[in-house]
């Protein structure tokens, strides 16, 4: 329980009234000039069981009368427009989970104290430096919102300095096309074509799983498939063929024979209208994500404990990293990144850049024959090596997006 401390001076003079209360086996301290504001603090703490979060909540709420956060977030969310279900969801998932120590503060008390508080309790949660930036990414939009509805007069997202992703090894799993042949060996012969137009197409799982047979011009001069629409998840989990992931996503993806060769047989013996691709020769009920994850991860095992052929991969890829193993096997190949962002359909180069910038090996050739001519090269020889830059197809990623 509560209580309040008389403070006096040598002379016996009262200088302070100090409250102590114990907030989770904790002993916390608070110290007033007046005594009717310490017994106000005492009274709010009794009332909400001592909770030191809750009182402070309480007492700007008082002082306050704008919506906590928690509301403007959600309201945030009502008045978006165009936004897939999927990331609504997300959206409400982040306020759920995520929103500890700002979610029922008024949104005009929200500070810079605060916000930096918040990270660094998900950062004392574990939460990664891409789990942070992406939940603040959020916080700073819903703080917009609040700005042009007149509930603040500054965003205090501004400026926010965010923790560095320090990582030590890339999240992207890359396998080589052995590796993916190793898994695919235990894969039953009906789920094998869904593989094999992931692996060589790049096509996201959602995008795949929603082809008919008109999507695909398999004798055509150059055979492709066209994505105009994916599977989508909506907020209460319910499933839905709806528009790709981006206005880029909206796109036709040349295949090469022997994906036509693997997928034919299923385009061809599918009514038209169809989705091609079950988990399945029994059922036809779709979605089945979860189910394809599931045989992928079941697959991955089976091969990693293979003693005739086993895999050897330091960590279980992804079905998702089929698609990361597509885009490092055209670098490798010698696609440039600007035409691997439209065969990915990424709505900008920036996104294909950060993920597989590094796998571009004429781009370290270059820099490294650079360096060592900076280095220990004649003043033609630099001349020489600006004119082998210039010359390369170089792409300026800022203005390109």
């Amino acid at each position: 329980m509560a209580n309040v401390e008389t403070r006096k001076n040598a002379a016996g003079k009262i200088t302070s009234y100090r409250v102590e209360w114990y907030d989770k086996g904790k002993r916390q301290r608070m110290s007033f000039k007046k005594e009717h504001a310490a017994l106000q603090w005492k009274n709010l703490l009794e009332a909400v069981g001592e909770d030191t979060r809750k009182a402070e909540t309480a007492l700007l709420r008082k002082s306050s009368r704008s919506p906590i956060f928690e509301e403007v977030a959600n309201g945030h969310i009502e008045r978006l427009i165009n936004v897939r279900p999927y990331t609504v969801k997300r959206y409400k998932g982040y306020i759920k989970n995520h929103f500890d120590g700002i979610a029922h503060l008024p949104v005009d008390q929200i500070g810079e104290d605060d916000l930096i508080r918040w990270i660094k309790m998900m950062q004392k949660n574990g939460k990664s430096a891409k789990t942070i930036a992406n939940v603040h990414g959020f916080i700073h939009a819903a703080m917009n919102s609040a700005v042009r509805r007149g509930l603040r007069t500054d965003n205090p997202c501004n400026g926010r300095l965010l923790p560095s992703d320090n990582a030590t090894e890339d999240k992207a799993v890359f396998m080589t096309m052995d590796q993916m042949r190793q898994i695919l060996a235990h894969v039953n012969m009906w789920q094998r074509p869904m593989f094999e137009l992931l692996i060589g197409s790049g096509l996201r799982l959602g995008e795949a799983t929603a082809l008919t047979p008109a999507d695909f011009q398999l004798d055509a001069e150059t055979p492709s498939v066209r994505i105009t629409k994916s599977f989508q998840e909506d907020d209460e989990g319910n499933w839905f063929v709806g528009p790709p992931k981006t206005k880029k996503a909206r796109r036709t993806v040349a295949l090469a024979p022997s994906t036509v060769a693997a997928i034919r047989d299923r385009v061809e013996s599918t009514r038209a209208g169809e989705f091609i691709l079950s988990i399945s020769k029994e059922t036809d009920v779709f979605p089945q994500h979860r189910q394809w994850l599931e045989h992928w991860h079941n697959a991955v095992g089976v091969a990693k404990a293979s003693k005739v052929d086993k895999l050897v991969i330091e960590r279980r890829p992804r079905i998702h990293d089929i698609r990361h193993s597509h885009a490092s096997m055209m670098i490798a190949g010698g696609m440039n990144l600007y035409e691997l962002a439209n065969r990915l359909g990424h709505e900008s180069i920036i996104t294909t850049t950060k993920t597989y910038g590094h796998l571009v090996p004429d781009a370290h050739f270059r820099a490294a024959a650079m360096v060592e001519i900076a280095l220990n090269g004649e003043p033609e020889q630099l001349e020489k090596g600006a004119a082998v830059v210039d010359s390369a197809q170089v792409i300026d990623v800022e203005t390109v997006a």
